[in-house]
């Protein structure tokens, strides 16, 4: 109920300051088909309204609200947002914003997160694996040669092996176990980002995201 009482303020707002001419013209834009589970929570919750469709933070709300949504296809904004500050802004909203908490369980909030990660590269891969099985990932579609940069955000608990344009991501079996402990779960999650750094900008290649399973094989 909150959520929706959060919502209606919103469109409220947003009518007051922008008129209700901007909402008639952007909702003859037809919604793109979701192609995963995490798009289709996105677009469900109604976050384009927001955040665009594109992930541009420049939905019909957007010019309403202070702060303004995040862009979630500029590096500069995202390079400091992990995983967990990604949650907890989904589950619990975040105040004195406009994002308000979700009612979702943690399947669909890591869902939603790795279609959000997404537009910061068109090379987005998840991976499930167990904590005992290396996983093999070829290059072949990122475009990468051999100039780019690996970054783990959580470099204790996978290893990365290159080799003839293939990338092996082995799970560290003891590190990923106390994980398992520590967060009283039996998932854990690690992002490995292929990057290259240019004049202008840092470039996404590909994000790959592992979600280590307790399972053994």
């Amino acid at each position: 109920m909150k959520k929706v009482i959060d919502f209606l303020g919103l469109l409220v707002l947003f009518f007051i300051l922008t008129g209700i001419n901007s909402y008639k013209a952007y909702k003859d834009f037809p919604e793109p088909v979701p192609t995963s589970q995490g798009q289709k929570i996105f677009q469900e919750m109604g976050c384009p309204m927001c955040h665009g469709h594109q992930g541009l933070g420049n939905g019909f709300l957007a010019q309403g609200l202070e702060p303004k949504p995040r862009n979630f296809t500029s590096f500069q904004e995202m390079k400091g947002v992990p995983y967990q500050s990604m949650y907890t802004a989904i589950k619990d909203g975040i105040p004195f914003t406009g994002m308000p908490a979700f009612n979702l369980n943690d399947q669909q909030i890591d869902e939603t997160i790795s279609y959000v990660r997404s537009f910061l590269t068109e090379n987005y891969i998840t991976l499930n694996t167990c904590s005992n099985v290396s996983q093999v990932v070829s290059l072949e579609n990122v475009g990468a040669g051999e100039q780019f940069e690996i970054e783990i955000d959580k470099k204790e608990l996978i290893s990365t092996q290159l080799k003839a344009g293939e990338i092996t991501l082995t799970p560290n079996f003891d590190a990923v176990r106390s994980a398992y402990k520590e967060k009283k779960a039996k998932l854990v999650r690690v992002h490995v980002n292929l990057t290259q750094n240019t004049k202008e900008k840092k470039k996404y290649l590909a994000i790959i995201a592992v979600r280590i399973n307790s399972c053994i094989k």
